[in-house]
């Protein structure tokens, strides 16, 4: 499993010869003219087959992992059309196991996008390892994923993820076996010459690396601003804010923890005028705030987390504009906060949550597009107090 083995941040112990990939740069380019130019009609599903013979190709040879963006539409001059196809049938997929039961649905989508035996024969696993390399070849691939609406299909499928069942493993049952035969001789590996046999990663393994996977392509996506809008239009973006301010089981905590990310993304690269304009009319903020406040379900030290993604997000649009600001003032965001600290200062088990939470609200004092002056700086002096005389230096310096 290469590429799982290049996700979870193990060495690569081989590399494909130029030839390979010259090889299977022609394959791949044959196997999309064939798609494009079918000697005969295709069905939608044999168009959805051919498509899939294809991503192994993409995946297995490193003519795209290790390449400057740049040179990808270089190398294979159809990537754009590629790139709409594949996020075309990554967006139908998860559309047909969706529906109106967020916990089956969440587990219908999860169970298609996991790794499971082999890679090849894990055909949701190709298909989002696909769309994190095309993630990362530049603006005008991203933007053909936000026209075929894959940014906001994973914030929905994010937000599912808060439902998915705790994971259980399958049981071991002992029974007696005859005498174990001699082990099978490791297969040969083509392209390393090494023997591996393929083992099936443990269940939490898999989940780790679909999350882990998962967020790189959302935040790759949100790296650029057509994404946020796309959410925004779509009325996807107030979920995010939902979700990182929501209670959810212990074992779903990274899901939030994702949501957060991309959220903080966006503050950084996709606050334009018109996602300002949404979050304000959304009343996005307001949300989170009665979300912290209503919920007693969550620990201090979960709601010092939940704001800060949303100090973030007030810092970041700051720069451009004072809408979030004085929305946060309006939805009595402060009043939050002191009521806050001063409940947390009661508890001994707060410390840290309380020292964490003032260092943000210190950090919070210095938002704003207006640099605020004191008072008192027209009569040459910052405070006036009566009678006061300043002190002579009693050195020379």
């Amino acid at each position: 499993m290469n590429m799982v083995k290049r996700i979870m941040g193990r060495p690569r112990q081989e590399e494909c010869s130029p030839q390979d990939n010259a090889l299977g740069l022609m394959h791949l380019r044959r196997l999309f003219s064939e798609l494009c130019h079918p000697p005969r009609h295709m069905t939608q599903k044999e168009q959805e087959e051919k498509l899939y013979m294809m991503l192994p190709v993409f995946n297995r040879f490193q003519v795209f992992g290790n390449a400057p963006s740049s040179s990808m539409i270089e190398k294979f001059s159809d990537l754009l059309q590629f790139t709409t196809q594949v996020s075309r049938l990554m967006v139908t997929e998860i559309r047909r196991r969706a529906s109106n039961k967020s916990t089956a649905a969440s587990r219908a989508i999860v169970q298609f996008l996991e790794v499971n035996q082999s890679e090849e024969a894990s055909r949701g696993w190709m298909l989002l390892t696909t769309i994190n390399l095309l993630a990362s070849s530049g603006q005008k691939t991203v933007d053909c994923m936000t026209t075929m609406s894959v940014p906001s299909t994973l914030v929905k499928c994010l937000y599912l993820f808060f439902d998915l069942p705790h994971m259980v493993e399958a049981p071991v049952v002992s029974t007696p076996q005859p005498p174990a035969p001699p082990p099978p001789t490791p297969t040969q590996d083509k392209t390393s010459g090494q023997g591996h046999t393929q083992q099936e990663l443990p269940l939490a393994d898999r989940r780790a690396l679909l999350q882990k996977v998962f967020v790189q392509i959302l935040v790759k996506l949100c790296t650029f601003v057509s994404p946020a809008e796309e959410l925004a239009q779509k009325d996807d973006l107030q979920l995010l804010f939902s979700a990182i301010t929501s209670w959810c089981p212990p074992h779903n905590l990274p899901w939030r923890r994702s949501a957060g990310e991309v959220l903080t993304t966006i503050s950084r690269h996709g606050l334009s005028v018109n996602v300002v304009k949404y979050i304000h009319e959304k009343e996005c903020l307001g949300t989170c705030v009665q979300n912290m406040q209503q919920s007693d379900d969550l620990s201090p030290l979960e709601i010092v987390e939940m704001f800060a993604g949303l100090s973030c997000f007030l810092k970041d649009s700051s720069d451009v504009s004072q809408t979030l600001l004085d929305d946060f003032r309006m939805c009595q965001g402060y009043a939050f906060l002191s009521d806050l600290m001063l409940e947390q200062a009661k508890e001994d088990e707060s410390k840290d949550a309380l020292k964490d939470l003032v260092n943000l609200v210190t950090c919070l004092t210095t938002y704003g597009v207006t640099e605020l002056k004191p008072a008192g700086l027209t009569t040459g002096a910052p405070f006036l107090l009566p009678g006061f005389v300043l002190p002579q230096p009693s050195g020379k310096g």
